[in-house]
């Protein structure tokens, strides 16, 4: 199989090479396992929804189950608390309580953002008001719901997980900039150690200084970016001045989720705006190494993509010169064998900030930024890409700014262009970050073929195209469980709505096993009173969490999925078997 040549005006990066052999090779996988026959059939049936009623508020965002108290605790972002939900033996889910995470915690808290459980203990990530300062972490018991105690966190604390041994908790502290971005907090994590109990909890910070211009690992940046890492965002100055400044790294980087390995040594964390994984020491609370995940290539076959939504519908096309920035949301750690793998939910996400009256379109001389962008920000005559400028080609979609300039030929001119997310799900090697899987075009035309009237619909709409020309269906939770000996991920479509199940039981072979779909588009998402319409279903998956049959109070393993938009949270039940009797 021969290697496609890229556009070679001004400098190749050895990882867009890369990542094109890569890409190829991967279609040859996928063709051999499009020939396979699905070695297992699984059904996911809906038995049981919770309703807050309340839409578009993450009323319901984020789940996390209890095997004791067969609890679920359901993030409730907004309103500063965390629903707990009981499940009895049939699956029905019911409303026995709340925490108010936000009241309980000193200091001025507003929002609650992730829940995890561990040996009958619930952490709470607490968000500051305003999110640029200082959050917390809170810590109750499961069974009685009463407040153990909390400790500091950083700047807006997006995600809490616990290590497997129950020893640690760590915290994602996303450290977003304020609306005007003249405040951009550090990204950290907080690691706190638990050995001692709640009462003698100690915590420590991870932080990202090494990278800094006058950092000791500095010079690994130049190496990094051009294997896919971006470390472009500014920082206006204070005052009324239409100045700004470049971000540190540390300033930059936003982790966003957390996954730690069974011996509870090691943490990975996407780094979802960097495109990004870093490796953490979890005893030292150090980073180790920071791996880039490098580009998608939509010009070869199989990585088709849908980049308008003035193109009358479905339209599915390759686009040579065109590259998917994964930029992972939700990670989850996969061990088969003794190989170790990150499987990833390549949502994508951008930074928009307002500006004066508005939003500023790109950088401007004594103005800010965006990393938003469209290709007719730059001249196109003369360029590969000079026939598909129309909005019902490439004219409209978003693309990031950062990385398509340093791509510019002599003249100004682009001769690569990059797209938020890569509208998939990936399998990268967790020790080298080699990509192992990518399912390419698989959502978009598999949501084409089976649900034509959710294709590309937005979480809060239903206009059918709508989310094309940005970032698709948006993948963005997911969980990984295994059920009758196969090992299956289950991919949450944050923007389509519905669950992805793929069986990758062999990590380097997945095969798509089904997509389900409990949302419809044919009738209004509110009701006259701007509640959620309960005839809608579900809207906006964002987190999801497996329980295996062994910790399941119904005997059977479930999927629950907690969605934000139409904060409902819903019981799927799982069923497995053979392909062939």
């Amino acid at each position: 199989m021969s290697l496609v040549t890229l556009p070679t005006a001004g400098r190749t990066p050895d990882h867009v090479r890369t990542a094109a052999a890569s890409c190829l090779s991967l279609i040859a996988c996928l063709s051999s396992v499009a020939a396979i026959a699905a070695e297992a059939v699984i059904s996911l049936d809906p038995v049981s929804t919770h309703a807050t009623g309340i839409f578009a508020r993450s009323s319901a965002e984020v789940p996390a189950y209890c095997d004791a108290s067969r609890r679920v605790f359901v993030v409730n972002a907004e309103s500063g608390q965390v629903d707990v939900l009981a499940v009895s033996a049939d699956g029905a889910l019911s409303k026995v309580g709340s925490i108010a995470a936000a009241r309980d915690v000193p200091g001025t808290m507003q929002a609650v953002n992730s829940v995890a459980v561990s040996r009958g203990r619930l952490a709470v990530a607490v968000e500051a008001g305003p999110p640029t300062a200082a959050g917390a972490v809170a810590f109750y018991d499961t069974a009685t719901l009463r407040f153990l105690g909390s400790l500091p966190a950083g700047s807006l604390p997006d995600m809490v997980t616990f290590s497997p041994d129950g020893r640690w908790a760590l915290v994602a502290n996303e450290g977003e900039s304020n609306h005007d971005a003249t405040i951009d907090p550090e990204g950290t994590i907080t690691v706190v150690d638990l050995a001692a109990g709640i009462e003698r909890a100690t915590s420590r910070t991870v932080m990202f200084h090494d990278w800094n211009a006058d950092g000791p690992r500095a010079g690994e940046l130049p190496d990094l970016m051009a294997r896919g890492l971006r470390h472009f965002g500014r920082v206006r100055l204070p005052g009324d001045s239409p100045y700004s400044r470049p971000a540190t790294f540390a300033e930059d980087v936003e982790p966003e989720w957390i996954e730690i390995d069974p011996e509870s040594r090691t943490a990975y964390v996407s780094l979802q705006e960097a495109n990004a994984i870093a490796v953490i020491d979890i005893a030292r609370a150090a980073v180790e190494r920071i791996t880039p995940l490098g580009f998608k290539d939509h010009g070869v076959p199989g990585n088709e993509l849908d980049t308008s939504d003035k193109d009358g519908g479905v339209s599915l096309r390759s686009w040579p010169g065109l590259y998917g920035v994964f930029q992972p949301d939700t990670i989850r750690l996969l061990v088969a064998g003794e190989r170790r793998y990150l499987v990833t939910a390549n949502e994508g996400d951008s930074r928009v900030r307002p500006y004066a009256d508005g939003i500023v379109e790109g950088v401007k001389e004594g103005g800010f930024f965006t990393d938003e962008a469209s290709p007719g920000d730059w001249p196109l005559d003369g360029t590969a890409f000079a026939a598909a400028a129309a909005p019902a080609d490439l004219g409209r979609l978003k693309v990031v700014r950062d990385l398509v300039e340093r791509h510019l030929d002599g003249q100004g001119r682009p001769t690569q262009l990059f797209a938020f997310g890569g509208r998939s799900f990936s399998i990268f090697d967790a020790a080298t970050g080699d990509l192992i899987f990518d399912s390419g075009a698989d959502f978009e035309r598999i949501v084409a073929e089976r649900h034509p009237e959710a294709f590309n619909v937005s979480n809060d709409a239903t206009r059918v195209d709508a989310r094309s020309r940005s970032k698709g269906p948006e993948p963005e939770g997911l969980a990984i469980g295994t059920v009758e000996g196969r090992t299956f991920a289950f991919v949450g479509l944050e923007r389509v709505g519905g669950v992805m199940v793929y069986d990758i039981t062999d990590p380097t072979r997945p095969q798509h096993v089904g997509f389900h779909l409990n949302r419809r588009c044919d009738v209004p998402l509110q009701l006259d009173d701007g509640s959620t319409n309960p005839a809608a279903g579900d809207s906006g998956p964002e987190g999801l969490i497996f329980i295996s049959a062994e910790r399941s109070p119904t005997g059977r393993p479930l999927l629950i999925v907690g969605n934000e938009t139409s904060g409902t949270t819903t019981v799927w039940q799982i069923s497995v078997r053979p392909a062939v009797e």
